[in-house]
């Protein structure tokens, strides 16, 4: 499948947008500049390459290039046999624009207008998971009425299908003729993916970003770049593993796992190796499918993440590592290769000292290092992890209440994992959490719960190329991929964060350094072959040349016991009576400063 967008003179920033859009998607494209014909619809039958399938039409080009109120009907003809789709965006109300969607509709479409209020909603059809994917049958707002038009649908000719709604009118909708697929988007405006977003919820550029995503993925299908099976993980801080540790006790979290599948991680401090209760490691041993558990800093000392000193961390996580091989030995119980960041603090170096320590990703609510406030762009946020930091994957999580219907499908259907953040305190009443996995499974009903290891390495992207080959962009550091084909398979599997901080040792497949490896442009490619229902595990291994700091002295050492212990009294006593919790809390501002 490949894209033709053609422009008149200069390339409308709408469509340059657009264009950048459907190259994010791994959508081959190719420009069409037009000139000033008398045979318009000949001009363009010899000017665009047969490769060409899908025409991108926005009314602002056709308009300056013909000079006429009318699209000439040899020129709707032609649109319509010529292309299997048509992508028509850049909608305003306008008497040419409502012309064109009239004639491009066959009569289906009268005109655009303004939606007709303020605060109206987006409503998702349920029936258009085919298209809309994970955002089918979900509502969610305000609409944009600076951006957003309405089809005003004519009653007569095809049948029009709704897509997405705004106030009961459709916004996005699918027309299929004899030979064409169109599909029309009521949107003024496409988004920058270089953008940065704020602090604003990423609902208000849903207009301008997912439609015209949702259309380009339709018309290209396989080869496109789109997410794998989706994974999600409730991640619960800090906890010992003992029978009853605050509100939370283990038992009734694996029976509360089972009855509405979902998985819970702990995000698990290593200084606890040797204090957990045997029968709880081996309910977590017995039930790996509903419990797991991850790093959770070392010492989770304050902000022992955030420093700035790559040797000092190195020592850190050479303890934290330690320590939890011994845990795995003791217990049998294996912890996952991904680090949740104590007080949601980290630093560059450590993304690099996580690097040269092998880990697959680091997962965090906080999306930039403590020491700068940094924007993220949409493009960034268009994908299962965050790549800026030293090359290492960051997955994003989210706190039980600040997760909606928009975050659960925009995460989805992106590929990321849907990862939920909650401490002890959430048990005191589940039912706040348990709507949430409700809601989640609802949505999404091939939800994969998992461990986090399996979470982020799942999040993949996959594409197929023309003839057929698969390939796999990856974001951890691990990934395990299954050519669920009948026939073998040689599939390319590339990292597009190669620059790491740390160099490259070699790339593993299934334990064994794989030859077959090449660096081109900054993307790391490795091809593997896969026979009928084969699994591959591929993981990068890098060299550790950081060196490690001075042993964590008696200071340190103390300073973490009283910390751990602290916290421990805090919720295991303190949380269940909220007076005694505050004072303890201004007392631990005013005199505990580790």
């Amino acid at each position: 499948m490949k894209l033709a967008v053609p422009y008149f003179g200069a390339q409308s920033e709408s469509d340059f947008r657009l264009l950048r859009l459907a190259e994010f998607l791994g959508i081959s494209c190719e420009t069409v500049a037009l000139e000033r014909t008398a045979d318009y619809a000949g001009f363009l039958s010899g000017t665009i390459p047969d490769a060409c399938l899908c025409m991108v039409v926005n009314p602002r080009v056709f308009k300056d290039w013909i000079g006429q109120d009318n699209l000439p009907v040899e020129l709707v003809d032609l649109l319509l046999s010529r292309f299997s789709h048509l992508v028509v965006h850049g909608l305003r109300v306008d008497a040419f624009d409502s012309a064109l969607v009239a004639a491009l509709s066959r009569g289906s479409v009268k005109s655009i207008e303004p939606i007709g209020g303020q605060n109206l909603e987006y409503e998702v059809a349920k029936d258009s998971r085919d298209i809309c994917e994970a955002f089918a049958g979900i509502s969610f707002g305000p609409a944009d009425p600076k951006n957003d038009h309405v089809l005003s649908l004519s009653g007569v000719g095809p049948a029009v299908r709704r897509l997405i709604s705004i106030g009961g009118q459709a916004f996005m909708a699918e027309i299929k003729l004899d030979k064409a697929d169109v599909l029309f988007i009521a949107s003024e405006d496409v988004a920058d993916l270089n953008n940065q977003v704020g602090k604003a919820p990423l609902s208000e550029y849903f207009s301008r970003l997912v439609p015209q995503a949702m259309a380009l993925r339709h018309v290209a299908g396989d080869e496109c770049w789109r997410p794998s099976q989706p994974h999600a993980c409730i991640i619960i801080d800090d906890p010992l593993l003992r029978k009853n540790y605050g509100f939370l006790n283990f038992e009734n979290l694996l029976n509360l796992t089972k009855k509405h599948n979902f998985h819970t991680a702990i995000a698990f401090i290593p200084h606890n190796f040797r204090r957990n209760s045997t029968q709880i490691t081996r309910l977590f041993r017995e039930n790996s499918e509903r419990l797991s558990i991850c790093f959770h800093g070392n010492d989770h000392t304050g902000a022992e993440f955030a420093s700035v000193d790559a040797a000092h961390l190195n020592t850190l996580l050479s303890v934290a590592e330690t320590r939890m091989s011994l845990h795995e030995k003791t217990t049998g119980l294996k912890c996952d290769r991904v680090m949740v960041f104590p007080q949601g603090n980290f630093s560059l170096e450590a993304m690099k000292v996580l690097t040269s320590h092998n880990f697959y990703a680091a997962v965090n609510t906080v999306q930039h290092p403590a020491q700068e406030v940094i924007k993220l762009t949409l493009g960034e946020l268009a994908q299962p992890a965050v790549l800026r930091y030293e090359g290492f994957p960051l997955f994003t999580r989210r706190p039980t209440r600040e997760t909606d219907l928009y975050d659960i499908a925009f995460s989805v259907f992106w590929g990321r994992p849907v990862l939920i953040v909650e401490h002890h305190e959430i048990f005191e009443n589940p039912q706040t959490l348990i709507d949430l996995v409700v809601r989640i499974n609802s949505v999404v009903p091939e939800m994969q719960w998992s461990s986090l290891a399996t979470a982020v390495s799942s999040s993949i992207l996959v594409r197929k190329e023309g003839d057929g080959t698969p390939q796999v962009r990856a974001f951890a550091g691990n990934v395990q991929i299954t050519n669920e084909s009948n026939s073998t398979q040689r599939c390319s599997v590339e990292w597009n964060n190669s620059d790491y901080g740390v160099a490259i040792d070699h790339v593993s497949v299934d334990g064994t350094p794989s030859k077959d490896k090449e660096i081109d442009d900054q993307v790391l490619r490795v091809n593997v072959e896969m026979a009928p229902g084969c699994s591959r595990d591929i993981s990068l291994v890098f060299r550790n040349d950081l060196g490690t700091g001075m042993r964590l002295g008696l200071s340190w050492k103390a300073r973490a016991f009283v910390r751990r212990r602290l916290s421990e009294f805090r919720d295991n006593y303190l949380s269940k009576h909220q007076g005694l919790l505050d004072a303890a809390k201004a007392m631990q501002r005013r005199f505990l400063r580790i």
